[in-house]
């Protein structure tokens, strides 16, 4: 399973069943009325915190 983020999209890699578990985690930790954008700036904002 693979995944990776940039300012303006997210790729995903795996087997449906994997892309589906993690999406619903995706959800548990930024909320359910969260959009794809709040999803992908919080990813990208937590990679630039961890390479400074």
């Amino acid at each position: 399973m693979k995944s990776y983020f940039s300012e303006k999209s997210v790729c995903v890699q795996g087997k449906a069943w994997q892309v589906r578990i993690m999406l619903n985690q995706w959800q548990k930790e930024v909320g359910k009325s969260a959009k794809v954008k709040d999803l992908i700036r919080t990813r990208t904002s937590k990679q630039n915190k961890r390479g400074e």
